[in-house]
């Protein structure tokens, strides 16, 4: 039997990273479908809402240019928003005056199988003899 060295924290990041970039693009391509809820008058410009449970609609783009993720130690970090786009977790929990418009859980439970596969092919990958 031969040994094959490798480096597991390495491996991991890499696997999560991957994973992260289709958490990514899920959660942006989830935000070009368009729901049609409740209509408001914003600034003069007509702003149509999502559905409460659909994805938020994807008004100004704003809020899709922070979908980001992070790989620290040897876990995920994934999600939406800064300093000035604050209301990502309000929109993914919703609050006592509006109910949840689902985007990184949503993305997260649509590649949950994929990300499995993905991170098994992954693995092998490396392992290939």
């Amino acid at each position: 039997m031969s040994r094959i060295d490798f480096d597991f924290n390495k491996l991991a990041k890499d696997a999560l990273s991957e994973i992260g970039s289709i958490l990514v693009e899920q959660a942006k391509d989830n935000m070009q479908e368009v729901s049609f809820g409740k209509s408001y008058v914003i600034g003069g410009r007509v702003h149509i809402a999502s559905k409460a449970g659909d994805t938020a609609n994807n008004q100004s783009g704003a809020l899709s240019k922070t979908i980001r993720y992070e790989v620290k130690n040897k876990e995920l970090e994934f999600g939406a928003g800064n300093a000035e786009i604050d209301y990502a977790k309000y929109l993914e929990e919703g609050t006592s005056k509006m109910k949840v418009r689902p985007n990184y859980t949503k993305s997260i439970i649509q590649n949950e199988k994929k990300d499995k596969q993905k991170s098994t092919r992954f693995v092998y990958a490396r392992f290939e003899v």
